[in-house]
């Protein structure tokens, strides 16, 4: 069985229309919902999934590749659920999946990913996932993936690319916290050549100046707005949605 991480399944048209209607409206941006504002963690997750998707790059995998698969996959669904805003690091899972002690190894988190991806590849379709991998895991078959193995012998030490990939982790992560949506969600609204674009935008501009910390949400306004204005109603009227 073969997979396109990025034709993975669509969302559903009320599942835009509510991500529409959240942007569509304008709100003070320091508050994310009724019960909660932005804090020193949600930085935190940011700089942390920028750290991943830095890694990602130094290890030599291409963004293009990496984040349709990364913001597609189990694995960010269980980050997205420790880092949610509803659970945050600390949560249930943490015992059993230790997401957050992977965290401050990123390279663990991609070797996962890969392994995930390489099981499930190869996995029939009448076969049960989940028990597929608890299978994989306890049996110890762990083993280096394919992906891993073709990979370059020399880093990838391209500021440019580690650049990229770390703004374009942490602003990911920012759209998912903002929104409370799941990394599945705000990818199938920017995908990584909309998400290249904009970085190439915000670098070639004052905001370039300033740290990323300070001004990522108002990066990702600006995302949404794009996303409002022009992409969605041109991807309408082109019949993609």
């Amino acid at each position: 069985m073969s997979r396109d991480p990025a034709k993975s399944r669509p969302l559903s048209e009320n599942v835009k229309r509510m991500m529409w209607l959240e942007r569509a409206a304008p709100r003070n941006q320091n508050v994310l919902n009724a019960q909660r504002v932005w804090t020193e963690n949600d930085t935190i997750y940011c700089q942390k999934q920028g750290k991943l998707f830095m890694e990602a790059a130094a290890m030599g995998f291409p963004m293009s590749s990496f984040v349709p698969l990364y913001m597609t996959s189990q694995l960010a669904g269980v980050i997205d659920y420790n880092f949610s805003s509803s659970n945050g690091v600390g949560s249930a899972l943490e015992d059993l999946l230790q997401i957050p002690a992977l965290m401050q190894n990123p390279r663990s988190i991609i070797e996962s990913l890969y392994w995930i991806e390489e099981i499930l590849e190869n996995a029939d379709e009448t076969e049960n996932k989940s028990m597929l991998l608890a299978h994989a895991y306890e049996a110890d078959l762990k083993h280096t993936p394919k992906a891993l193995l073709a990979l370059p012998e020399t880093e990838n030490s391209s500021i440019d690319d580690l650049s990229y990939a770390y703004w374009l982790g942490y602003i990911y992560r920012c759209e998912c916290i903002m929104h409370d949506e799941s990394s599945r969600m705000v990818y199938s609204a920017f995908t990584e050549d909309i998400m290249r674009k904009a970085y190439t935008d915000v670098v070639s501009s004052p905001m370039n100046d300033r740290d990323l910390s300070d001004c990522a949400k108002e990066i990702c306004v600006e995302l949404d707005r794009l996303l409002v204005e022009e992409i969605w109603p041109q991807r309408k009227h082109r019949r993609y949605m």
